[in-house]
């Protein structure tokens, strides 16, 4: 399971994933985790139009992303995990997919969100799921640009 990135970015498929992360991790495919997304046909055919010719998107849920990785499908693939929120990077924990790192690279404001960074707005929800994910040793790297500074975002929410 050659997993090159795993990020949180609530606007998933976009330039700065497409071109600006694109161009440095080369990735085969971007998988897009999101059971909302893939539910929806006109969306998953929106966000799998939005790669280059390049590189493919694959939309899938949570429980198929889990079970795609734990079945090797895309075993001889260099893989771009995309998902919106900490909240399905926690699933797909629970799930069994194992990685070590999360890169959070856009959050964007909400009402009730609280800026943390140029580009993360956390709630208290947010704050929760990156509280579990900090507890179970995953590294929480906030960085939206492959030549921004990467934060330490347990830090900047002074997560225990």
């Amino acid at each position: 399971m050659p997993l090159v990135l795993v990020r949180i970015d609530d606007r998933l498929v976009h330039g700065q994933v497409v071109i600006g992360w694109g161009n440095v991790l080369h990735p085969d495919r971007i998988l897009l985790c999101n059971d909302q997304i893939a539910a929806s046909q006109w969306e998953r055919e929106l966000y799998t139009g939005g790669a280059t010719e390049d590189v493919a998107v694959e939309v899938l849920t949570v429980q198929e992303t889990a079970q795609s990785l734990a079945d090797n499908r895309f075993d001889d693939e260099r893989l771009f995990l995309l998902v919106e929120s900490p909240r399905e990077v926690l699933e797909l924990l629970d799930r069994g997919v194992p990685f070590t790192t999360v890169n959070v690279g856009g959050m964007h404001h909400r009402p009730g969100k609280q800026q943390v960074a140029p580009y993360l707005f956390v709630d208290e929800q947010d704050r929760a799921w990156f509280q579990e994910l900090h507890a179970r040793h995953v590294e929480l790297v906030a960085q939206d640009v492959p030549t921004g500074k990467k934060l330490d975002l347990a830090k900047l929410l002074t997560l225990k």
